[in-house]
């Protein structure tokens, strides 16, 4: 509706029409965006995954390492080893170029995200981290592990990026710096998280109702 509103002003600027119908139209009737329920894992529900044999060990550590790390599917994919540096104290970090953004990111590294890393070997800078099939059956695998381990929400890899964050602001870590771990260019975007861990304490505050009655 914004584009065709553009479009349409466009029109007018051309002098190609004479007037913006849209004008017409009452803020509150307009047709509102479709929120969707973001789905994600209680660190329960991820523990859980973790002492669950996976089909595809490569498609589980991927998944676990950006559970612990916000890493979009596309970003773990493309994660080679050159990208994987450590700082003048020893922990490590990714040096990385967001696919989705475009743009130069240096993330820390959490040594529980570290741990999900494979062996190394003898693999160049430019190998891949994690070697997947194609996403679709990546999210095959993963409802199929979920599956196994008990958990009924529909899992696929982005899933794993929604629980970092709310892990994240679960633990009181700051919506800013939470948005900045992943990547946000709109502090919006995370906030969205945030409404979910709020709705989260009001859900477990509500089940003490009626306790005493």
């Amino acid at each position: 509706m914004k584009n065709l509103e553009t479009v349409i002003n466009s029109a007018i600027s051309d002098e190609i029409a004479d007037s913006n119908p849209f004008k017409q139209i009452k803020s509150e009737n307009k047709p509102k965006k479709l929120t969707t329920e973001v789905c994600y894992l209680s660190i329960e529900e991820v523990n859980t995954l973790v002492n669950t044999p996976c089909f595809y060990p490569n498609i589980k550590s991927g998944f676990l390492f950006a559970c612990f790390s916000g890493l979009r599917f596309s970003d773990v994919k493309g994660l080679t080893w050159g990208k994987l540096q450590r700082d003048n104290g020893g922990s490590m970090f990714i040096n990385y170029v967001q696919k989705k953004t475009e743009k130069q990111e240096y993330l820390p590294i959490s040594k529980s995200a570290v741990k999900y890393l494979p062996e190394r070997g003898d693999a160049k800078d430019d190998d891949s981290v994690f070697k997947f099939p194609g996403g679709g059956y990546v999210n095959l695998q993963l409802r199929q592990w979920a599956f196994t381990a008990g958990i009924k929400k529909k899992v696929t890899f982005h899933v794993a990026r929604h629980t970092n964050a709310t892990l994240l602001l679960s633990l009181e870590v700051p919506i800013e710096t939470v948005s900045k771990i992943l990547g946000h260019s709109d502090i919006k975007t995370t906030q969205i998280y945030a409404k979910v861990i709020d709705k989260s304490k009001r859900d477990a505050v509500d089940k003490l109702d009626g306790l005493t009655e």
